[in-house]
């Protein structure tokens, strides 16, 4: 007997998360297996209806279908191709233009129909079978078919940096014009996690074809909004797809709105001024330290949700003095995180002990970011740099006053064990295509969310590739564990192997120093209403309309 679609979702699901923004979340379990039960029904089917989840924003009044959302980033996306993307705002703005065979539910907790509206597993684990929902239509008008789906997965078998997530594909294949069959060579326990990813989303076969292992810069997706115009380091704009196959509860297709303006804003305040003067609908990421006052300001709504969000400190550790673990290990006894909770989130945090956030699956409670300054100079001076060492640049994004606050804490910090660092502000797009190229001394205000419903990706993100870009070389034993974990179906030992990743990870302070963990902090105008931003980061725009 065959395992169905709903059932496997539910059992990928039963990861709670901290539903108060600001309260400490609960350790988190290990998830129950997935062969836990086997129901008699091989299929399920998708609601036909988008269930509207609760935000704080006000929804009093019939939806109001139609008007342009002008969103604002410090940071517009660099890449439109899943396959190369690496930064977070990429990853939300392609979430709103593709979509893959399953999506993350909105929870963040599993993974739900998307463009297959059911699906089997054979007894072994090793046959994944999907049904392709029907009618569903590219932004060009294609109609989606089972070559769409083959050519987009074999592309990324081979291309990019995800292609790990294939790497136990053995073959793919037509079944008939509906259903497109995935045979394994070896059980993956997140193996629909990994086929819910953005960079495993399907595009028309004749433009995989014609992009080859070039990079896409035209997507043509499925998702509930279409490119139209992209202006690095300005603007990029989506208007809505009249195809999108999903309904809203009043009948009628989603989304709401007509068009997305992302903006570049670098600047908080300018953000905050923009909104509050009318001409910006909304932005995330500002400072903890003006929530309370913007909380009073009628001029703006806060929304604070959920988030599996880390912000952390980066090294290049292929130049000095980040190359001597010693001095990595005193940098991060060096970091009193409690400090950065009450001083750079105005207590809004939580102090950090994992690169894996509290609120996802496998967090090790027991792991360990300790505070400890004389130990940390005990270290520098046992280093290859006993005196210490200056020159090396703090860079973060200009205008980002999060990165700000916690250069200046750090600094700080380091200073007192010799480890002296100039704050620099760098334009956001500059400094990524930098941290892309490793060409950086150390980072401040770059932030991870979780983009997969499953450990997996952030763990292979930061020991196998790209670790970061900060060049750590993690040990072979670290590398088979990770591995390991991926092949491991036992919920309770794959968890076991990420809480030891996580304790070897803070040993060798890989690179990335975590400081806290964070809800997210929305600013949105009066005007809009239905927001909703998941665990994993991702705004669910297609939900959002503006009461006007």
């Amino acid at each position: 007997m065959s395992l169905s679609s709903r059932s496997f979702a539910r059992a990928l699901g039963v990861i709670a998360f901290a539903l108060s923004a600001c309260a400490p979340a609960p350790a988190a379990q290990a998830p129950a297996a997935a062969t836990a039960a086997k129901p008699a029904a091989a299929t399920a089917a998708a609601p036909a209806a988008a269930t509207a989840p609760t935000t704080t924003t006000a929804a009093t009044g019939p939806v109001v279908r139609g008007g342009t959302l002008s969103w604002a980033y410090t940071t517009i996306p660099l890449k439109l191709d899943p396959v190369w993307s690496q930064a977070r705002t990429d990853g939300i703005i392609l979430s709103q233009i593709i979509q893959g065979l399953l999506l993350p539910n909105d929870q963040g907790t599993g993974v739900e129909p998307g463009l297959s509206d059911t699906w089997t597993i054979s007894d072994d684990g090793l046959v994944y079978t999907f049904h392709l929902r029907p009618g569903v239509k590219f932004h060009n008008g294609k109609v989606l078919t089972p070559e769409d789906v083959i050519a987009s997965l074999e592309r990324d078998r081979t291309v990019g940096t995800y292609k790990w997530s294939l790497e136990n594909v053995k073959s793919i294949d037509k079944v008939d014009d509906a259903t497109v069959r995935i045979t394994l060579s070896s059980k993956v326990a997140s193996f629909l996690a990994r086929i819910a990813n953005n960079p495993n989303a399907i595009f028309p076969a004749e433009e995989v074809a014609k992009v080859g292992a070039d990079e896409i810069t035209l997507p043509i997706g499925t998702g509930p909004f279409k490119f139209k115009e992209w202006v690095r380091g300005d603007h990029l704009t989506l208007e809505r797809n009249p195809d999108y196959w999903q309904m809203a509860p009043d009948g009628k297709a989603l989304p709401y709105l007509d068009v997305i303006e992302i903006r570049q804003v670098p600047e908080d305040s300018t953000k905050v001024l923009q909104i509050q003067a009318g001409s910006l609908n909304g932005t995330e990421g500002l400072p903890w330290s003006q929530a309370t006052a913007l909380q009073s300001d009628a001029r703006g709504q806060v929304v604070l949700l959920p988030q599996q969000q880390i912000f952390f400190m980066e090294v290049n550790v292929r130049r000095p003095p980040f190359d001597d673990l010693k001095v990595r290990q005193a940098m991060s006894l060096a970091l009193d995180r409690q400090v950065f909770v009450d001083r750079a989130t105005a207590g809004k945090a939580e102090v950090a002990n994992s690169f894996m956030p509290r609120s996802g699956m496998c967090w090790n409670p027991n792991s360990k970011l300790p505070y400890d300054l004389a130990q940390a100079k005990a270290l520098i001076a046992q280093s290859k740099y006993p005196n210490g060492f200056s020159g090396p640049k703090l860079s973060l994004p200009s205008g980002n006053q999060v990165g700000r606050d916690n250069a200046v804490l750090a600094k700080d910090m380091w200073d007192k064990i010799g480890i002296n660092l100039t704050i620099e502000e760098v334009e956001g797009s500059t400094l990524s295509k930098s941290s892309y190229a490793a060409d950086f001394d150390a980072i401040s205000g770059y932030q991870w969310t979780n983009g997969m419903v499953d450990p997996e990706q952030h763990v292979i993100f930061m020991f196998i590739d790209p670790k970061l870009n900060t060049g750590y070389e993690p040990s072979q034993h670290a590398v088979d564990l990770v591995k390991s974990a991926s092949q491991e179906l036992d919920p309770q030992k794959r968890c076991g192997m990420y809480n030891e990743l996580q304790d070897i990870y803070n040993q060798d302070v890989g690179g990335s120093m975590t400081l806290y963990y964070t809800p997210s902090l929305n600013y949105l105008s009066p005007d809009v209403r239905g927001f909703l931003r998941t665990p994993l980061g991702v705004p669910l725009y297609k939900l959002t309309w503006l009461a006007k």
